[in-house]
């Protein structure tokens, strides 16, 4: 017998019911599948707590006793949930059931065989110990079968996507938060009564089961009387743990993890948190902390919110709407009472977009305190469908202080993504920097701006911010160390200017031309990592949509993926030339030449500095703005020592690329004319 429950004996257990179900045709739905699945899970924890071991066993001894027959096991399995179902911990308060509209398991009478092979999976979790134990604490069962069965229907659904937080984020994250709760001496014999958590959007509930399960470790340490430490936990998942989500499904499997848990069912409500006036509006001001990962993409009608639930609503309104994950995050603001705190993960455009979100960040850190800012990397979310660049953004509701802000990067999470058997599959790899990024977060005691090389963290003032852009990468430790190297950058022969007092961006304004005879359209995937243009590639190239017309000598810098350099310099053409909207066109206006800084562009300090400053949804379609990419720092020639050695190097890259289309323009010739042999 084992002693409770593991993630590999139940990533096991959940991949054969999969197997199950798909074998014996049974239920093609997913969330339908995970119904199933909770309500036996629950039928066995029922019978755990009573001390009965729920097995085939136990099933083929009810059916013998009620039905004769030890082989009716789908009949008695049937029965058992019935018998069960209206029991008094699984009823909302008011009287309906936490299994929802359809109460009894969806399977047949005659289906013993199904049913024996399910029974025989879930037996092997050992409720009973896990019960005596309070295991059940320490393992999130409905998350994970959640990710197995469901994320597949919700992957494309951008209102109701549910996206699991791995405990490799909520772990360090709470660490902080809680680490600061003791700095600030905010526990108080008051506080610690009445001590609330909420998620607004607490899909499955990992995120409340999680944040209690903090709380918890952190009262069994404080030296006090057990009376008293018991008192205090009592009250709290009886009256302070609060969840919402408006999908009915994933409020009712939420009221089954917090019952698992020990907690009230009765706070955890069906509601949408942005549109709905809710429960959860009457804990306006009120919420000690709301841990939260809301849904990202949907959009709501300003003129249809309650301006009264939303900090800071009133002042949107040269807006029609509002994006979901900046709705959530303004309710949540709302919520949290004065030295309160809020941990939320929200989608790169929140950190560094311009129009609705400028606004919400001004706003922000003008009225509170942002402890730290943690980006994440792609893979974070992949278990769920999704690889959008996210971060978690960590403040206090009070006034901002002469506090800085530390921005950390984390590049990585201990695990890579895979698929296996069609399920996409957590496998350990790596480190998880969210460790090292706690650890040294809870360790600072004074300023310093450069922290932690790997992974990076840096302590940034407000004053020190780029254009109110709160994306880490801005403040990353390379960056700065690269910047701090440029300003002491001392010598007689050159200095260091910004590229916008080098060039002319010339995007704005230039005429828009149709592809044709004797137009030729260049596109990013035309320019080789070399900086030579594909002419052959560009004849043959028929975009529907216009270019910008582009002339010689112009240098065109490819701002999306700046990571994969596509720079060049135009080069003399017969016909005219366009680009694609996706470049950024430049015009040297100073005595340096077009060649040169084409390939200074490429250098190491400056590809840290175009890297660091790019931002984006995901890896993929990263970006650098033209404002980040005017303010990147070059050495410029100054006397004329260094002007002419410049001038010599731009002349032999120039001669070099030149050469380069020479030869390629033969090379196209002779193919031609081998190809014509044969016409």
């Amino acid at each position: 017998m084992n002693t409770g429950i593991d993630y590999k004996l139940f990533y096991e257990i959940l991949l054969n019911l999969r197997e199950i179900f798909y074998y014996y045709g049974r239920i093609d739905d997913a969330n339908t599948k995970l119904d199933e699945i909770s309500k036996i899970i629950l039928l066995a924890y029922f019978y755990g707590m009573k001390n009965e071991k729920f097995s085939l066993k136990f099933v083929k001894q009810y059916a013998l006793h009620n039905f004769n027959n030890e082989n009716n096991v789908a009949r008695a399995l049937i029965k058992l949930f019935e018998n069960i179902s209206n029991e008094k911990i699984f009823t909302n308060i008011d009287g309906t059931s936490i299994f929802g509209s359809n109460k009894a398991l969806n399977i047949q009478p005659t289906e013993d065989i199904f049913a024996q092979k399910m029974i025989s999976e879930i037996e092997k979790i050992d409720f009973i110990n896990l019960v005596k134990s309070s295991n059940l604490n320490d393992f999130d069962i409905i998350n994970e079968c959640f990710g197995h069965f469901v994320r597949e229907n919700f992957r494309n659904n951008k209102e109701d996507a549910q996206y699991m937080t791995p405990s490799e984020i909520t772990f360090p994250i709470l660490d902080m938060v809680f680490n600061d709760f003791f700095k600030e001496k905010y526990f108080s014999d008051d506080l610690l009564k009445n001590f609330t958590i909420m998620d607004p959007t607490c899909g499955v509930g990992t995120l409340l089961l999680e944040t209690s399960r903090k709380y918890t470790q952190i009262i069994k340490t404080f030296n006090i009387e057990s009376k008293f430490k018991d008192e205090i936990l009592t009250n709290f998942f009886r009256n302070n743990m609060l969840g919402q989500d408006k999908v009915d499904r994933m409020a009712r499997l939420s009221k089954i993890n917090t019952l698992l848990m020990g907690g009230n069912i009765h706070n955890i409500w069906t509601g949408n948190s942005i549109s709905e006036s809710s429960e959860i509006d009457k804990y306006t001001n009120k919420v000690d902390f709301i841990f939260t990962n809301p849904p990202f993409g949907a959009e709501y009608k300003i003129e249809n919110l309650n301006p009264n639930n939303f900090m800071f609503l009133k002042k949107f309104k040269e807006y029609n709407y509002i994006p979901s994950e900046i709705a959530m995050f303004l309710k949540c603001l709302n919520l949290i009472k004065e030295n309160g705190k809020l941990a939320i993960i929200l989608p790169d455009s929140v950190f560094s977009a311009k129009g609705i979100y400028s606004l919400v960040r001004n706003l922000v850190l003008k009225h509170f305190r942002i402890n730290a800012i943690i980006e994440m990397p792609s893979v974070t979310f992949a278990q769920a469908g999704t690889r959008t660049k996210t971060s978690v953004l960590y403040l206090t509701k009070q006034k901002p202080l002469e506090s800085p802000i530390i921005m950390a990067i984390c590049k990585d999470i201990g695990y890579l993504v895979k698929e296996k058997m069609g399920v996409p599959i957590k496998i350990k790899s790596g480190n998880n920097e969210m460790k090292s990024i706690c650890e040294t977060y809870n360790s600072i005691t004074e300023y310093k701006k450069l922290i932690k090389n790997k992974p990076s963290v840096t302590s940034i003032i407000y004053n020190e911010l780029v254009d109110d852009i709160l994306n880490p990468s801005f403040y990353s430790y390379d960056r700065i160390k690269t910047l701090e190297m440029l300003e002491n950058y001392c010598s007689e022969d050159y200095e260091i200017k910004k590229l916008s007092d080098i060039v002319e961006f010339c995007s704005i304004g230039r005429k828009n031309l149709t592809t044709s005879e004797f137009v030729k359209h260049i596109s990013v995937l035309h320019v080789n990592n070399d900086g030579i243009i594909d002419f052959k590639q560009v004849e043959k190239f028929e975009p529907i949509s216009k270019g910008r017309l582009c002339k010689q000598d112009e240098i065109l810098f490819s701002k999306i993926n700046p990571k994969i350099p596509r720079i060049c310099v135009v080069p003399k053409y017969e016909k005219k030339l366009v680009c694609s909207n996706e470049f950024e066109i430049m015009k040297v206006k100073s005595d340096i030449d077009p060649f040169a800084l084409c390939y200074a562009l490429r250098t190491e300090y400056v590809a840290r500095q175009i890297e660091d400053l790019t931002s984006g949804t995901s890896s993929s379609h990263s970006r650098i703005k033209r404002e980040q990419l005017a303010d990147i720092k070059i050495i410029y020639p100054k006397s004329k020592k260094a002007k002419k050695i410049v001038a010599e190097i731009n002349e032999k890259i120039k001669q070099a690329l030149l050469t380069k289309y020479e030869m390629d323009n033969i090379l196209n010739l002779e193919m031609l004319a081998l190809n014509n042999l044969v016409t």
